[in-house]
């Protein structure tokens, strides 16, 4: 079988492969209890590249949202709740809010026309 994450041999009867199942467990095991230069550095210590944990924290999976999407959801919502707001971002949210920025830049639209701001502001 081909890993749901990387498209790489997983094993005969494994959906994941051993690498992308342990980038997997350490997001699962410290989940919103580290932060992300700890997270970073979980990662390194176990002997991952960038590239194979962007692979799997991207990977989109049936349409679901993707792991990465999870993490900026948990973020946010810890953010706000500490700032005194209900925190309410699912990961669908963060994975809509993701694909529109990305159609946008695709279309070459990151700025608005006539909203006096990106005129004023050219970013």
């Amino acid at each position: 079988m081909k890993c749901e994450f990387c498209r790489k041999r997983a094993g005969f009867l494994s959906r994941v492969c051993s690498v992308c199942a342990k980038v997997v467990a350490i997001v699962e095991r410290t989940a919103g209890q580290v932060g992300l230069a700890q997270l970073v550095d979980i990662f390194a210590a176990e002997g991952l590249t960038r590239e194979q944990v962007d692979q799997v924290l991207d990977a989109e999976n049936g349409g679901r949202p993707t792991i990465r999407d999870r993490l900026t959801s948990n973020m946010v919502n810890t953010l706000m709740r500490g700032l005194g707001m209900p925190g309410r971002q699912s990961p669908g949210d963060v994975r809509r809010v993701r694909s529109a920025a990305a159609s946008q830049q695709e279309a070459g639209t990151s700025r608005r026309s006539g909203d006096g701001f990106s005129e004023r502001w050219r970013c």
